[in-house]
């Protein structure tokens, strides 16, 4: 009886003992290579809108009759006509405002006369009042004439550089370069203090702004993270950048920061409002140890990379960094002479017998 046993359970354990020897035998076949050195960084993609950094509404300082609306050469100053900073591109009536000028010169000569006269009339009183033939009120009284006056002369200087000013505001100049977006009136027209006449839009450089999660924050550094920009009118030309500005406030509703680089626009072909994707290199490090990402294993909570010694795989545990698409950065675990199985890994255990075929 116990014979019969004794020969099943034999017929039973020999299949398996023949599948384990041939396992311990089998000999994997997998592509292997080296982890390389490379500059990597977590790359982020979000969408975002070229603006102008500066829009000016253009108004009357002084009202009057608008007599011009052209730039010095004749151009008419109407929407895409650009302009430079200081540039002529308004003219009011300019008659009263010169006539206004000349009276307040004349005020001013005859207060100057006056301060004349009555410095006269102080200096005689107070010689007098020194020889005893006129009395100390005298002396006062000729003394505030004088100071009335001289302060009478003050205001006229003043009313004549106020003068002054409003006919230098008759011609209206361009505060900057930009480009007209935005004709308000037409010649003729009786404008008012204050009454619009045109907008100028900074068109170079314009600023890309997008908003970032608030969790990104610390990874943005002004100056140095790069941003490769897209906009949907020239796909396929990326424009390279860096994040000029973070905003120090987030939004409360969004829980984003708004994000803003500049864009050079010489050529004049990006206008403000058009729709862009901005892919931000965040984290960015340089000359570090990288893998394929699919030659990480995932086991339960630990990363493992198989390494090649002497056609054994050695299953390492490794500890990942910044992953940028297809490769990732590996911190700890590996170095840079290590052989690595980059395909076939799933099929090993801890122990296989590998026969590799190196990736160069």
């Amino acid at each position: 009886m116990n014979k019969t046993r004794l020969i099943v359970l034999f017929s039973a354990i020999a299949p398996l003992c023949a599948v384990l020897a041939q396992e311990q035998g089998r000999v994997y076949i997998v592509r292997t290579g080296k982890p390389t050195r490379q500059t990597i960084a977590q790359s982020i993609r979000k969408t975002g809108s070229l603006v102008s950094p500066a829009e000016v509404a253009i108004s009357a300082k002084v009202g009057g009759r608008l007599l011009k609306l052209e730039l010095a050469d004749g151009t008419r100053l109407e929407e895409g006509v650009r302009v430079k900073a200081g540039d002529k591109i308004a003219e009011i009536d300019a008659r009263d405002y010169r006539a206004q000028l000349e009276a307040a010169k004349a005020t001013v000569a005859s207060a100057e006369a006056t301060v004349k006269d009555a410095k006269r009339e102080f200096d005689r009183a107070n010689t007098l009042f020194k020889e005893g033939t006129a009395t100390e009120q005298e002396r006062d009284q000729a003394e505030a004439s004088y100071e009335r006056a001289v302060a009478a002369l003050a205001q006229a200087k003043a009313q004549a550089e106020i003068a002054d000013i409003n006919l230098d505001e008759t011609v209206i100049t361009a505060p900057m370069d930009g480009v007209v977006t935005k004709r308000a009136v037409e010649p003729g027209t009786l404008l008012t203090a204050g009454a619009q006449i045109a907008t100028i839009t900074q068109m170079n450089p314009l600023r890309f702004q997008l908003a970032l999660p608030t969790t990104l924050f610390a990874s943005l550094a002004p100056g140095k993270t790069h941003v490769s920009i897209e906009v949907d009118a020239y796909p396929g030309q990326p424009i390279d950048a860096t994040v000029s500005r973070v905003y120090p406030v987030a939004d409360d509703a969004t829980r984003t920061v708004r994000v803003e680089t500049t864009v050079d626009n010489a050529t004049g072909r990006l206008v403000p409002g058009m729709y862009a994707v901005g892919a931000l290199d965040l984290n960015r490090r340089e000359n570090v140890l990288c893998v394929p990402f699919d030659a990480i294993i995932k086991n339960d909570k630990e990363r493992i990379v198989y390494r090649i010694a002497d056609g054994v795989a050695q299953a390492v545990k490794v500890k990942l960094g910044v992953r940028s698409d297809a490769i990732v950065e590996v911190v700890e675990g590996l170095s840079d002479n290590d052989e690595i199985v980059l395909a076939g890994q799933h099929r090993l255990t801890d122990g296989a017998k590998v026969k590799n075929e190196e990736i160069k």
